[in-house]
């Protein structure tokens, strides 16, 4: 059968199935709602947590800094660390960890290595392992071919 455009549903379901957009946003939420599950004990999402651990082992980043280290755009990195400035864990000018971001962090830090080693356990060490050199393989694909894209629209 095939829509209005011609194009066949068993084409759209073969896209669909295959997606690497897709999939890796599927897992991506999947594996997020369990960190996010895990870490509500402490009052912190996942997302912050990474953000608070980047700003911690980092020298006074700027947002453009943290933007760059988590792969995030810019905005979404303003947004969020507002929200964490709002909480009151991080201070503003070079961003820092407040005393209390510290001692949230400190909190938060157990509850995520126990959620991590319950992960790597379903997946074991050596998939895991796989999956972090397959996610960077595309990764580096994806950037590498981005930055062609942005330097051709320069020229």
């Amino acid at each position: 059968m095939r829509d209005q455009a011609g194009v066949t549903l068993a084409r759209y379901r073969s896209a669909v199935q295959a997606c690497a957009v897709m999939n890796l946003r599927q897992a991506a939420r999947s594996v997020t709602a369990y960190f996010d599950e895990q870490l509500r004990p402490a009052r912190l999402r996942a997302t912050q947590l990474n953000l608070l651990m980047a700003i911690e082992i980092s020298a006074a980043p700027t947002v453009t800094d943290l933007a760059e280290v988590l792969g995030m755009d810019r905005t979404t990195m303003t947004r969020n660390v507002k929200l964490l400035r709002d909480r009151g864990l991080v201070a503003r000018n070079r961003i820092a960890l407040t005393e209390k971001g510290r001692r949230s962090a400190a909190a938060a830090l157990p509850l995520w290595e126990k959620a991590q080693a319950q992960i790597l356990g379903s997946l074991g060490r050596r998939r895991w392992a796989a999956l972090l050199g397959e996610l960077a393989a595309a990764k580096a694909s994806v950037q590498s071919r981005s930055t062609v894209s942005a330097e051709r629209m320069q020229s």
